[in-house]
């Protein structure tokens, strides 16, 4: 397998390495009830409300007020008991997974990492590094007799190994199709040359073909790039069965940098389109880049926002902004959008956070911020044997004050009891 299509989508089929479930069902006498549970954040002015009680909360599913049965305030890997009536057995033992996709090392990756180890995570989490590359697990066992300065260093390095290695082929490619996109824009009556903030330089293995040899190559190469950075929807929707499995609190980091395709500008192509319309193969080829250009993404929001509410993790994205460079004749549009929207939509659907910064650190304390204190929710709810799909589930504070509620939006309802 070639080392930049190892990216981090290739890899989620890889983790299905843990066991047990936090947010699950736990089944009661009576056949047709059971408890579920829900982790509830509730902020004002991005700061979290300690001082709820069981008066303030409201649950339904699927539109149906539920009975709460019990609460407990989660901080951090404490629990204090808020409302009793059934005792439920609490992991408050944390399972970070900083999962980067990127084409290019930024040090404040490591810082972000640096940030988490020293001020976050505690004795008994988990930390999962998934790279371009490889997936790197830390339990307690393993970081045991390490300083967290140790821990620190060793992902900072495994993350910019991995980054730098996994992304050379993606990165090639890229670099192959701006020269390709550069010199077919001179078909277009662009000059030779480029702006000064980018670099001069000319795609001489090709600068003496024709048109037609060069729309060839240059649809190819969109292909080949498109390839590497191919997202497999049935290996995310595996990733959030994995996650279903694992014990504790589940906190997934995302951090997502900006991509950029080369395309030629409209200027370009209409000028292309007048000179060449009497050959139509030229015209036809044409006519493909606008396609490809418009394609439609794959991905089904839907799907992977509740396969991901379903896992009981808590879902941020961190979409990492960067400059596109300028090339004359050259347009460089942004390829990020089917990741972006449907991952964006998977974090409002955990009780998750999306953000867009250029400052990885601060993606990462907004994250972690957000996962260190919840209200743990368990209520009595009920089903028939022949029950399945999708429950929706809605949290309300009956006090209607301003505050802003995050809770993951359901769950798959089994269609037969265990």
């Amino acid at each position: 397998m070639k080392p930049a299509t190892r990216r981090f989508f290739i890899f989620l089929l890889a983790m299905i390495v843990i066991s047990a479930g936090f947010e699950a069902m736990a089944a009661i006498q009576n056949s047709s009830d059971y408890y579920s549970s829900v982790a509830v954040r509730v902020l004002q002015k991005n700061n979290f409300v300690r001082n709820l009680g069981p008066q303030d909360f409201e649950v339904l599913e699927d539109g149906q007020a539920r009975k709460i049965e019990s609460i407990y305030l989660v901080e951090n890997n404490r629990f204090t008991r808020i409302l009793e009536e059934r005792p439920h057995e609490i992991n408050v033992n944390r399972n970070y997974f900083i999962i980067v996709q990127a084409s290019e090392y930024d040090k404040r990756l490591g810082d972000a990492v640096s940030l988490l180890v020293n001020n976050y995570f505690h004795p008994g989490d988990t930390l999962t590094l998934i790279t371009p590359l490889k997936i790197y697990r830390f339990n307690p066992e393993t970081l045991q007799g390490k300083s967290k300065s140790q821990v620190s260093q060793e992902l900072q390095n495994l993350m910019r190994a991995d980054i730098i290695q996994g992304s050379r082929e993606y990165n090639t490619v890229l670099r192959d199709l701006k020269k390709i996109t550069r010199t077919l824009a001179t078909f277009g009556g662009e000059s030779m040359g480029a702006d000064p903030d980018v670099e001069n330089e000319l795609d001489s293995t090709s600068s003496n073909f024709g048109i037609e040899f060069m729309l060839s190559r240059y649809q190819e190469t969109l292909i080949k790039l498109d390839g590497l950075r191919l997202v497999d929807q049935n290996k995310f929707l595996s990733f959030a069965r994995s996650l279903k499995i694992t014990p504790g609190q589940k906190t997934v980091i995302f951090f997502y940098q900006r991509e950029f395709r080369p395309e030629l500008s409209s200027k370009v192509l209409n000028t292309m389109m007048s000179s060449y319309q009497d050959y139509p193969h030229i015209i036809n080829s044409l006519m493909e880049l606008f396609q490809f250009y418009r394609r439609e993404t794959s991905l089904d929001k839907e799907t992977i926002s509740r396969a991901l509410s379903d896992s009981g993790a808590v879902f941020n994205f961190v979409y990492l902004d960067k400059k596109p460079v300028r090339i004359s004749g050259v347009v460089m549009n942004e390829q990020s959008e089917d990741v972006f929207e449907a991952l964006n939509e998977a974090a409002r659907a955990t009780g998750g956070i999306s953000d867009n910064t250029s400052n990885p650190v601060e993606g990462l304390r907004k994250s972690a911020e957000n996962a260190s204190g919840y209200y743990l929710i368990f209520y009595r709810s009920e089903r028939q044997p022949e029950q399945s799909g999708f429950r929706q589930v809605r949290v309300n504070l009956k006090n209607g004050r301003d505050y802003q509620v995050r809770h993951r939006r359901g769950y798959f309802l089994a269609g037969s009891l265990e």
